[in-house]
């Protein structure tokens, strides 16, 4: 057992008033209890009062839901978009995976201990999860993710058609429903949760159509996927496409450049998660790359005006963006390279938009990507009783300054996962009996 005391506490959605104890038991948060009140000389002894706990006296910092990315590519790191080759072709499986390691690595130093994959090749996802159960290697929880699900001769699988692999690299692809539904099975049974599809050209990627799959393709995909527990996210811009993929019960939609109104009204009636990932697009601003990539500054700002509208609405909205590391050469401070505290910048990113608070945007990468990253009756992402374990401790106030995310070498002083110190940077402490 441990027990947190005198902390502040983001819950995941609000900043908790005073103080509390949060007692952990195992890799569940068992309590929380106002640090101010002293237990009642009346009440009932629990079955764990006897149980030696470790105190930690946090002295009011933060403790908050480990953060959680919910679009990541773990192996996206030496591409080199000048070079030619398929993404996931550009060094050997095993490299791949070494990466894929080293991202768990850094998430764990920028306080995410948790991510939702959106594609990568070669099962890293899945292989990493296996690794971090067996106790081979620390990381965060994952949701698996497998390739990207696309059509013959579709954005991604029509340049140098003259070179073929004998095996994939990020990219797949089949026609028609039933290639669709047998490759979704397939697909699950390598261990991925979530299926990734390419439906649709745009946020960067252009093409001559904003169609990249049939309507029946995207039907089975979906259906195949929910029969099967698993979920399903969407590389969509365009509002037609959008919207079909959430009529059809896609659940993630990645990107969404014309998310309007509309759009909005869809999302909140299905339920369905955006993830935005605008940093990527400001990105292509600052090295000169958005007009040969199809964006426009209208577009952009568009994006950045319907954010507030589908907070208000109740959107489930997530941070997470295409980290590669690809603009390295180009731009310097590259935010999208996987290093430790870019995880982080996403929330001042978005805390400078008009009309979100501090802390709608920190339920972004809490409570909402918690919802994604585990299914019903798990909770992640929130500090509650019965939730999953999975924290930080942080030396500063997150919502009174949302950058202080983005520097873990100075506020980072514990991270937990599963109930376990992963990182511990606290003061000493002392075995006794919780009080």
């Amino acid at each position: 057992m441990l027990v947190l005391t005198n902390a502040k506490v983001f819950d995941g959605r609000e900043m908790l008033p005073g103080r509390h104890d949060v007692t952990l038991d195992g890799d569940r948060i068992a309590a929380i209890d106002d640090a101010s009140r002293a237990p009642s000389p009346d009440a009932s002894p629990s079955a764990s009062d006897d149980v030696p706990a470790e105190v930690v006296d946090v002295g009011g910092m933060t403790l908050m839901p480990g953060l959680i990315t919910s679009h990541l590519h773990p192996d996206f790191y030496k591409f080199d978009i000048f070079a030619g080759e398929k993404p996931g072709k550009e060094l050997p499986p095993g490299v791949m995976m070494a990466i894929g390691v080293r991202t768990c690595r850094v998430l764990l130093e920028s306080g995410f201990t948790g991510y939702s994959g959106a594609a990568c090749a070669h099962d890293i996802d899945a292989q990493l999860k296996i690794a971090i159960a067996q106790d081979i290697i620390p990381g965060p929880r994952i949701r698996a993710c497998g390739h990207h699900l696309g059509t013959t001769g579709d954005m991604n699988n029509s340049a140098r058609w003259w070179k073929r692999y004998e095996t994939p690299g990020l990219d797949i692809c089949v026609d028609g429903p039933e290639a669709m539904r047998k490759l979704v099975r397939e697909e699950i049974g390598r261990g991925v949760q979530t299926i990734k599809i390419f439906a649709g050209a745009g946020h960067g990627i252009p093409h001559h159509t904003t169609r990249n799959m049939a309507r029946d393709e995207i039907a089975s995909i979906a259906d195949t996927a929910h029969e099967r527990g698993t979920k399903v996210r969407a590389h969509v811009a365009g509002k037609r496409m959008i919207l079909e993929c959430i009529e059809l019960g896609v659940d993630v939609v990645d990107h969404g450049d014309e998310v309007d109104e509309e759009v909005i009204e869809a999302m909140v009636a299905a339920g369905t998660f955006w993830v935005p990932s605008l940093v990527y697009l400001w990105s292509l601003f600052e090295i000169g790359y958005a007009e040969r990539s199809g964006v426009t500054r209208a577009q952009y700002d568009h994006m950045r005006a319907m954010l507030p509208l589908a907070q208000k609405a109740g959107v489930r909205i997530l941070i997470g963006d295409d980290y590669s590391g690809v603009f390295r050469t180009l731009l310097k401070d590259d935010p999208l390279d996987h290093q430790v505290g870019n995880y982080g910048r996403e929330f001042a990113f978005y805390g400078e938009i008009d009309g979100l608070s501090p802390a709608e945007v920190l339920s972004w990468g809490t409570a909402n990507a918690g919802q994604l990253l585990m299914d019903p009756p798990a909770r992640v992402g929130v500090v509650e009783p019965g939730a999953m374990a999975d924290l930080i401790v942080v030396d500063a106030d997150p919502l009174a300054d949302l950058s202080s995310l983005a520097r873990p070498g100075e506020t980072l002083k514990a991270v937990i996962r599963d109930g376990a110190f992963a990182i511990d940077r606290l003061p000493p402490r002392t075995k006794g009996t919780a009080a």
